[in-house]
């Protein structure tokens, strides 16, 4: 795997990506490459035990998100209950690949409504096993900053589109179901929704329990704004 190695413009960021990735996921970055997805690898946005983010380059030299999720240091345990109720995937294996697979599978599908139904958020491009594309945001190869790490002009305002999303979201029959200032992105002025890898459709028996606990966190995360709401009463307009 070698020539995908070889897509990193820098060295260092060569040698740390070949650490941290196994040989399956080498040959499925080769193959999207080979595809046309990208064609140059710049190196690492985000890094943590699950799953990594890349900044990648097209031959057109638009720049795209590579999410990789990690097979090894995936928790499947973790994971299980949010694909467990999801009809999508009734029939998958009970193995650490195959739980990770349709877990990465999860998320473009999700993306996908989100994006369809208008929701801000990157636009889902391909996936393939554990690797999935999408709409890189932000500007000079910096990533957009999340809402946890600026302080925002008018907190008010992006308070209430992020109920506005959360109702389309409901209304495209999804909860995003891991909802908070970490996961949101502040992207052209605009909260941008991101990692809707525990997203949920409506029929999913955690469903409704997940929209709440999405409200109470974006509630309580706005109070450092002095915003008070009363999630109970938004819970009720969102699914009314």
């Amino acid at each position: 795997m070698w020539e995908i190695r070889k897509k990193f413009k820098d060295y260092e960021q060569r040698k740390v990506f070949a650490g941290v990735l196994d040989e399956q996921t080498l040959f499925t970055l080769y193959k999207l490459s080979n595809k046309g997805y990208f064609e140059i690898l710049h190196g690492f946005i985000k890094q943590g035990k699950e799953s990594c983010v890349l900044l990648a380059e097209q031959k057109n030299k638009n720049l795209v998100a590579v999410k990789i999720h990690a097979i090894a240091a995936g928790n499947f345990k973790k994971i299980w209950p949010y694909l467990e109720g999801d009809p999508r995937f009734y029939n998958i294996k009970h193995n650490r690949r195959a739980i990770i697979f349709a877990w990465c599978k999860k998320e473009f599908k999700n993306m996908k409504i989100a994006f369809k139904a208008n929701v801000p958020c990157p636009e889902p491009i391909a996936q393939m096993n554990n690797v999935l594309i999408m709409e890189f945001l932000g500007e000079d190869f910096k990533p957009a900053p999340r809402l946890v790490d600026i302080e925002l002009e008018n907190p008010e305002k992006v308070f209430n589109e992020i109920i506005e999303y959360i109702k389309l979201l409901y209304k495209a029959n999804l909860v995003h179901g891991d909802l908070s200032f970490y996961n949101i992105l502040w992207y052209k002025e605009k909260p941008y929704f991101i990692d809707f890898s525990q997203g949920v459709l409506l029929s999913h028996p955690n469903a409704q329990y997940l929209l709440k606990r999405d409200i109470t966190n974006i509630c309580n995360d706005f109070k450092k704004y002095g915003i008070e709401a009363d999630p109970e009463k938004i819970y009720e307009e969102v699914v009314k």
